[in-house]
């Protein structure tokens, strides 16, 4: 039984994710199976995984969903093009995506992170945690080269693959001692208030959210949120809210039967002229030029 599969106690197997549009399985790769989804909006139930799992999330827009906090309550969340996230082997929560997510998707084999682990005379229980959010240039253009590898239909004895799938690995135990999640300089808003701070943003985006309102959601004064949040992100509470609206907008705009007007209105602004003038600034091109031209 291959782990996107699951036994429904009624009966048959039953698919939690779709058939992948590609996968390395049949290749002979030695300790990762590399796969690409396109997964619709759906919910997924708490599912046992007997290998390392990482997902990088390929599409150009936000997506939006729901997993549990701490205390086992869905709590909001955001999936932002080019981030990862890592899961170790065990109990993957249930999850509930309300947009469709394209992901890449890697699946370590734990016998072959050990041997790697090994020979770096390392311990990858303490360094292949849980992460989310992870913004990593490397891990996410080692994961696209690995796709690459796989459509071309390379062989286990290529050296290409096994120097890829080496590589890989030694990224992830990198990123396990240098952060628990997503990396925050010294002095900035800590991970999980800023995670709190963003999801209220993606839940009032149609509304006009003030500065007041969000500072409360981090449980600081105004001018202390402001500097903490702009050490985290490297912008302002602002700027980072109007980018989050054009994202929603960008994801909108693959709808040809919405108007642009509407779309603005969705997205919180007050006027087609303000919202072209800040996709404009914030994509490069109008909102019409980016329909033509992109979509």
């Amino acid at each position: 039984m291959i782990e996107n599969e699951i036994v429904d106690k009624k009966g048959p197997i039953y698919r939690v994710l779709p058939t992948p549009l590609l996968s390395s399985i049949g290749l002979g790769w030695k300790g990762l199976v590399v796969e690409r989804y396109q997964v619709p909006p759906c919910e997924l139930p708490d599912l046992p995984v007997a290998h390392h799992i990482v997902e990088f999330a390929s599409q150009q827009h936000v997506s939006l969903g729901e997993r549990p906090d701490w205390r086992g309550h869905l709590r909001s969340f955001s999936k932002y093009p080019e981030t990862c996230c890592f899961s170790p082997a065990g109990i993957r929560p249930r999850l509930r995506l309300f947009t469709q997510t394209n992901l890449i998707v890697c699946r370590l084999d734990p016998e072959f992170v050990e041997e790697v682990s090994e020979e770096l005379d390392s311990n990858p229980a303490t360094q292949l945690r849980a992460q989310i959010d992870i913004r990593d240039e490397s891990l996410g253009y080692l994961m696209r080269l690995l796709e690459n590898a796989a459509k071309s239909g390379q062989q286990s004895d290529n050296l290409y693959v096994d120097h890829l799938i080496h590589s890989f690995t030694l990224r992830l135990f990198s990123l396990g001692r240098d952060r628990q999640y997503t990396h925050i300089p010294q002095g900035a808003l800590p991970a999980h208030k800023l995670r709190r701070v963003i999801e209220r943003m993606h839940a009032d985006l149609d509304t006009d959210l003030d500065l007041k309102t969000i500072a409360a959601e981090s449980g600081y004064s105004r001018d202390h949120f402001l500097r903490m949040f702009r050490a985290a992100t490297e912008s302002t509470p602002h700027q980072y809210f109007l980018r989050l609206r054009i994202e929603k907008a960008r994801s909108l705009m693959t709808n040809r039967s919405l108007r642009i007007i509407d779309i603005a209105e969705s997205c919180g602004f007050t006027s087609q002229s303000q919202f072209s003038r800040v996709f404009r600034r914030v994509i490069g091109v109008t909102p019409r030029q980016y329909r033509r031209d992109t979509l």
